[in-house]
């Protein structure tokens, strides 16, 4: 039967050990999957981690080279790095992996994708592993004999480290940067995401207290400029690409949560936009359902409908989702009866414009035409026992033929005024002739 072993998420610290103390904690990313690889037939075979173990240090040290004066720490190069040398205004990443003698797994692992991050001016390391990053190039994966005065002490760590324990040590060095300066932060300076991701975190937490005390205008503010500053961090490689995408996503979902709450639909669609811009809309059903309810808000019903439907589709049983379809398919209703009555007014409204029969139209057409090409009459009587839509016809055709219309009206002074609109009426004429 294997015996069972856990992985330490971080180093132990040599001051803290012999002072105050020190916590181990589990790391919990090394699980089953990783350590495990596929099946070959009806056994597993172990995922070597990083490094090997070491069972004879006596024969092993042989093969090293001392890289301090006392022979404390031992050195060999697997694969050569390159660049400047290492000083303590190098804040660097690395992977390590540390074996004790004759043991078949490593006690301490940090693994390539999640490196850890020290500033070797902090003192942080303890002393050993501080010496042998020390003495390496970017790029360089080497493996190191520490003896134990230089890492747990006569004493060591009971019951996990042995006194007078020494380890080996494998080390990759993956990246060196300059460490940011102190002070206000200087966007144009390099190597600033980890300070500006740091001030945005307290930025974000602040903002959720604000929302929890329904104080959504102020929070959409912290959100805002916390988007803001990140925007204008340099990142300098895909492991801050990962974190600066991870935190925006967080921002911008909660950006349009907030938006909805102050009823501003429009922008809350442009925080929406953003989060698919970012991979994070079509498989989120909390976001999804925060883009359906902006769009019902501006009346984009269709849109609404499609994206709540999926919200609710690969989400889990929700009833804020079902609650908010239930309103959208009323609104939909809604507006289509609306369009509907509005279709119904538009056709009643276009028959009553349309009150000139086709059989006037077609001989006022055929009247002027053979008008217009007549050789013998320059004018021509229309009676005006017309309506108004009639007349406006025979204008709209005079202009059309390019002749001249205009109304005749008869004298009417000095007599009833009764007498003289039906004598106006019955003698009225509309002229039509060929020249002005």
């Amino acid at each position: 039967m294997s015996s069972l072993s856990f992985m330490l998420e971080n180093g132990l610290n040599l001051r803290d050990v012999v002072t105050t103390g020190s916590i181990l904690h589990i790391n919990e990313d090394l699980n089953d999957a990783e350590n495990i690889s596929e099946q070959d037939g009806s056994r597993l075979k172990p995922v070597d981690v990083f490094g090997e173990p070491v069972a004879d240090f006596s024969a092993f040290t042989k093969t090293l080279l001392a890289v301090d004066e006392l022979g404390y720490v031992k050195k060999k190069i697997l694969e050569e790095g390159g660049g400047l040398p290492l000083h303590e205004g190098c804040t660097v990443s690395f992977a390590y992996s540390c074996y004790f003698e004759n043991q078949p797994y490593p006690y301490d692992v940090v693994l390539s994708d999640k490196p850890m991050v020290e500033d070797l001016n902090d003192n942080g390391l303890l002393p050993g592993l501080q010496m042998a990053i020390k003495s390496m190039l970017v790029g360089e994966t080497s493996v190191f004999l520490l003896s134990y005065k230089v890492m747990y002490g006569e004493l060591g760590v009971p019951p996990r480290i042995k006194p007078k324990a020494d380890c080996v040590v494998y080390i990759k060095l993956i990246k060196s940067i300059l460490t940011p300066k102190d002070g206000k932060i200087n966007f144009s300076e390099p190597n600033m995401f980890q300070r500006v991701n740091h001030e945005v975190k307290l930025l974000y937490a602040s903002g959720s207290t604000l929302y929890n005390t329904n104080n959504y205008t102020g929070a959409i503010q912290l959100f805002k400029k916390s988007v803001n500053m990140l925007h204008k961090c340099r990142l300098a490689d895909e492991q801050e690409e990962h974190q600066y995408e991870k935190m925006l996503i967080k921002l911008y979902i909660n950006l349009a949560i907030c938006y909805n709450k102050i009823n501003k639909p429009l922008l809350a669609c442009t925080a929406c936009n953003e989060l698919n811009r970012l991979r994070s809309l079509y498989n989120n059903g909390k976001v999804l359902f925060q883009n359906a309810k902006a769009l019902r808000m501006i009346g984009e019903y269709d849109a609404a409908e499609k994206k709540l439907l999926r919200a609710i589709k690969i989400s889990e049983e929700n009833e804020m989702m079902k609650a908010e379809y239930e309103i959208l398919k009323n609104l939909k209703q809604a507006q289509n009866d609306t369009k509907a009555a509005a279709e119904q007014v538009k056709d009643l409204v276009k028959a009553a414009v349309d009150l000139v029969s086709k059989e006037f139209k077609a001989e006022v057409d055929e009247l002027i035409k053979n008008f217009k090409y007549s050789h013998t009459e320059d004018e021509l009587l229309l009676p005006i026992n017309l309506n108004s839509d009639e007349m406006d016809y025979v204008k709209n055709a005079c202009i059309r033929e390019n002749l001249f219309c205009k109304k005749l009206e008869i004298d009417t002074v000095n007599k009833d005024f009764e007498e003289g609109l039906k004598e106006l009426h019955s003698k009225m004429k509309m002229k039509i002739c060929k020249n002005s």
